[in-house]
């Protein structure tokens, strides 16, 4: 119902949606924007100084994106921070529907207890690769909700991750090999909203922020039928599903 300003998505299982599509489909949203990539020399060009505009960057956020080697990494992981701070700067937004009274805007996964996504890094899974695909979830409110499985011969990634103080047990760590992972995933498996293994940066270049966040964190909408259903908004305004910045 565009008429009411309600955007919504069509999302496969997390786990099994890379056999049906390459990013969820969210409408409405700018269609060349899901084939579009960034020019590396502007992604090199990019420094901590370019995160937030106005707003103070936790030293957390700085200390992990000073210790990305890669240029381009670390200033698309720049543009990732930068675009989670502008959507959710007002988050949940409010429809401007004049028939019923819609709230929308990115979320947190399911927040059921034990649900949470697997970010799977292998043998040769480095802190760069791993860095894009993390940090929408270290940098806001689904910090809580990831699990990373280290294989325990990645030395150096184990290194830099006890660096950055993750047994702080604001997210899980597991240290395991490949077999052992497979053991838990055929107990443990349905207990993941999804199961991500970290690849080496693609070839073809970093996507929009939109569409890459798009594959780990869920957005919608939620309505009431009634209009200017204050009561409503209050309620479900104050939910902590919606996603929030980290501080």
């Amino acid at each position: 119902r565009p008429q009411d300003a309600e955007c919504f998505g069509e999302f496969p299982p997390r786990k099994s949606m890379g056999l049906y599509t390459k990013y969820p489909v969210i409408i409405p949203s700018s269609t060349p924007s899901y084939d579009t990539h960034y020019r590396k020399e502007f992604l090199e060009s990019l420094t901590l100084e370019d995160l937030y505009s106005g707003t103070e960057c936790p030293t957390f956020v700085k200390e992990w994106l000073s210790d990305i080697t890669d240029g381009t990494t670390r200033g698309y992981c720049v543009e990732l921070v930068r675009y989670l701070s502008d959507a959710t700067k007002e988050n949940p937004k409010r429809g401007f529907g004049t028939g019923r009274t819609a709230l929308w805007g990115l979320q947190r996964p399911p927040m059921l207890e034990g649900c949470r996504t697997l970010l799977r890094c292998g043998a040769d899974s480095s802190f760069d690769d791993l860095s894009p695909v993390f940090l929408p979830f270290y940098v806001t409110n689904a910090r809580s909700q990831v699990e990373l499985s280290v294989d325990e011969s990645n030395s150096e990634l184990l290194d830099r991750l006890v660096k950055h103080d993750l047994d702080n047990h604001v997210f899980k760590v597991v240290v395991e090999g490949e077999a052992t992972l497979e053991q838990r995933l055929a107990k443990e498996g349905d207990n993941f909203y999804n199961i991500v293994r970290i690849q080496s940066k693609n070839e073809e270049g970093y996507p929009m922020p939109g569409q890459f966040v798009s594959l780990y964190l869920p957005m919608g909408h939620i309505k009431s039928t009634m209009k200017n259903d204050e009561e409503f908004v209050k309620y479900f305004g104050q939910s902590g599903k919606w996603l929030k910045m980290a501080s």
